[in-house]
């Protein structure tokens, strides 16, 4: 068995991470309408981000350690005019995480009234959370302890990988060791 690519994984999950997407939030009425990319990336169903969300959706999905301080960003970009840049992890409903970087800008009406936010989205696929890090580690230790035959060294591989929160594309972790036995 060869190891298994992070984009093998993702195509088992029927994930689209690479493309970027739009998202346009109209502040009166506190909804955010965004593309099928935006859908995507934070776990959301395409529809429900056509019909539009209110930004506390998104933000529920936002990791905890990072959501104050891209809380605080948005704000300081409503307030001041100013452009908006934040990269923060995403979890989404599966469990799975997604760094992103964003993008965007209040516009205001000609009152000058902070009136609507718009902007993109796109994943970070160049700087690995330390969650996909340990995963990715972990992966290359199980592929080889199963090579040496290190069949108790596999068994400890696969419950760090399940405690990671992931499995290998095709189900394939816990199956290799119940059988050798």
């Amino acid at each position: 068995m060869s190891i298994t690519t992070k984009n093998e994984i993702l195509l088992d999950k029927n994930l689209n991470v690479s493309d970027a997407g739009i998202f346009s939030w109209v502040l009166s009425t506190d909804t955010v309408y965004a593309d099928a990319a935006v859908a995507v990336l934070y776990g959301f169903d395409a529809q429900q981000m056509e019909s539009g969300q209110p930004i506390v959706s998104f933000l529920d999905r936002i990791d905890p350690r990072d959501r104050p301080r891209t809380a605080r960003a948005i704000h300081e970009a409503i307030v001041t005019g100013e452009h908006y840049q934040q990269d923060y992890r995403v979890i989404r409903p599966d469990g799975t995480n997604m760094q992103v970087a964003a993008f965007g800008r209040c516009f205001r009406d000609s009152e000058g009234t902070p009136a609507h936010f718009a902007g993109i989205i796109c994943p970070r696929i160049d700087q690995p959370s330390a969650e996909d890090a340990m995963f990715w580690h972990c992966l290359q230790a199980y592929e080889i302890a199963r090579n040496a035959k290190q069949w108790e060294m596999v068994k400890v591989l696969e419950k760090a990988l399940r405690q990671c929160g992931r499995n290998l594309a095709g189900g394939e972790i816990g199956t290799h060791s119940a059988s050798i036995h």
